[in-house]
């Protein structure tokens, strides 16, 4: 009796080796799982990034309803503290007169203009370029004290005083954690703490030449590298693009897809297209 209970005592028991099978078919269930998970989270990161992106080109169009139906809004712009600096250079003179297009010419008359804030204590010209311009455009003059955007005045001869009530805009609700510090004013990030690009049509040529530090250039359908006579994107709007989650922006030119996964360009979004711009056009 004694040899029999033995007997099925060992015989209940795993042997070693059934107990790595086990190990290796929950090690194998564990990373089909993981890789189902991540493959939903980067979906469900992409959906908002996407959506982050119609929420912007929507604040455009409204920027560019009030400020009186313009063809745009410009992504390189130089802004002096009084009138006549405006008059120093081809950039400035061209704010100055989307400026003018916007506001008016009482804004003109004034010795000092604020553009950056009641409190800032930089120096000017300052220039911005990319999405550093657009959020100017949709947030406005900017109370450092509160740490928020104000929009523009709708006062004509000052459209940089913050304490006016009646105001143009903000147009784009910004998060406090999407907004950071960039070269000269601050700028956005998108969703996955990575960047966004922004190219006005009146622009392309300028950033063809200064290409944002050479992050990104507008993209063009013409082979790189680009060239002069390029058929740009959107070419009477504007580009949007907004780098994946691996925070990191393609080389831009040429926007021919497929590209290989794990190339920079693989997972950036854009308003140009429908798709990631490595999937398809």
């Amino acid at each position: 009796m004694s040899h029999l209970l033995k007997s099925r005592s060992r015989n209940s028991a795993f042997t070693l080796i059934e107990l790595l099978v086990v190990i290796a078919i929950i090690g194998i269930l564990v990373s089909l799982t993981a890789a189902g998970v991540m493959k939903i989270l980067s979906r469900g990161q992409m959906v908002a990034a996407r959506t982050e992106l119609s929420q912007l080109e929507a604040a455009i169009a409204a920027a560019k309803q009030n400020f009186g139906n313009v063809d745009g809004l410009p992504s390189a712009i130089k802004l002096y503290n009084t009138p006549a600096g405006f008059n120093s250079d081809a950039i400035g003179i061209s704010t100055s007169n989307f400026l003018t297009k916007v506001f008016g010419k009482a804004w003109q008359s004034q010795p000092t203009c604020l553009w950056m804030g009641p409190t800032y204590t930089g120096t000017y010209p300052i220039t911005l370029t990319g999405m550093e311009a657009l959020v100017f455009w949709l947030g406005g003059i900017r109370n450092n004290t509160l740490g928020t955007f104000q929009g523009f005045s709708s006062y004509p001869a000052t459209p940089w005083d913050v304490t006016n009530t009646k105001r143009k805009g903000p147009f784009y609700e910004f998060k406090q954690n999407q907004i950071v510090s960039g070269t000269n004013y601050y700028t956005m990030i998108n969703n996955s703490g990575g960047s966004y690009a922004y190219f006005s049509s009146s622009e392309y040529a300028y950033f063809l030449a200064n290409p944002l530090g050479g992050i990104v250039y507008p993209y063009h359908k013409s082979p790189s590298p680009p060239v002069a006579s390029s058929s740009y994107y959107n070419p009477k709007t504007f580009q949007l693009i907004s780098s994946g989650q691996d925070k990191t922006f393609g080389p831009g030119g040429y926007y021919k897809p497929p590209y290989t996964i794990g190339q920079a360009v693989f997972d950036d979004i854009a308003n140009f297209s429908a798709l990631q711009l490595g999937v398809g056009e």
